[in-house]
């Protein structure tokens, strides 16, 4: 991972779009993170919460994208802000409100980076373990494990509808946390215990609760392409 102070957003932008945009050698992938806020600078280094903020997103940012701070953004010309797209507002460590963050990606068969969860996530949760059924099949995940769901038989949940993908999507459990993501031509529908709806189209989703995923349709009387998920969570007592 690299550090770099700027004193201009736009010029901040630009220096992470043309690394995420360079040809790297040996399949080298680039994702990047921008947050501005007050930094400590001691021995030719810089310290402090906007340094551990712009770590952080980097980290969630996939391969050739992104993620940019609502402090940066407000700051960022109307030009470039026309280039990005709103992910929500997400929870991070060491701080107490939602940040605000918006993606940019030079691809548009890029995945994505979309977060959401359950109405006022608490902090600390954990996904211990995951359930995913189908009409026909069952699969448990516990953390580090993952599965594919779509048309072909070397998926672990197979969807075998001329609608659905060979390999569609996949969900995994990484770092307590579960994640789906739509590589498909077609998409998929992610429906809330809550009732809230999300159409994807190759982007990635962190899940937590009940719901289900609709495949390659939205059609929610089509029970065959429909997959249930259940999270395990953990809430530490406050």
């Amino acid at each position: 991972m690299t550090l770099s102070f700027f004193g201009d957003a736009d010029q901040a932008f630009k220096a992470a779009r043309s690394m995420i945009e360079a040809e790297w050698s040996y399949g080298l992938a680039v994702h990047a993170g921008l947050y501005c806020g007050d930094v400590l600078s001691q021995d030719a280094d810089i310290y402090g919460d906007a340094v551990n903020t712009a770590a952080r997103l980097a980290t969630l940012a996939k391969p050739s994208e992104v993620l940019i701070g609502d402090t940066v953004f407000a700051d960022l010309s109307d030009e470039i802000q026309t280039l990005c797209v709103s992910m929500g507002g997400i929870k991070l460590k060491g701080k107490k409100d939602a940040t605000h963050v918006h993606s940019f990606t030079v691809s548009a068969l890029a995945t994505q980076t979309v977060l959401f969860g359950a109405a006022e996530p608490s902090l600390g949760r954990r996904t211990e373990s995951v359930t995913l059924n189908t009409d026909t099949n069952k699969v448990t995940l516990m953390d580090a494990q993952s599965a594919k769901i779509g048309r072909s038989s070397a998926c672990n949940l197979v969807l075998d509808h001329p609608w659905v993908s060979r390999e569609h999507g996949s969900f995994e459990l990484r770092s307590a946390q579960l994640e789906y993501t739509d590589h498909s031509s077609s998409g998929s529908t992610v429906i809330t215990a809550e009732g809230q709806e999300f159409a994807i189209h190759r982007r990635s989703l962190l899940l937590n609760g009940e719901g289900v995923v609709l495949v390659g349709t939205r059609d929610r009387a089509a029970h065959s392409s429909v997959v249930h998920y259940a999270t395990n969570d953990l809430v530490p007592e406050s």
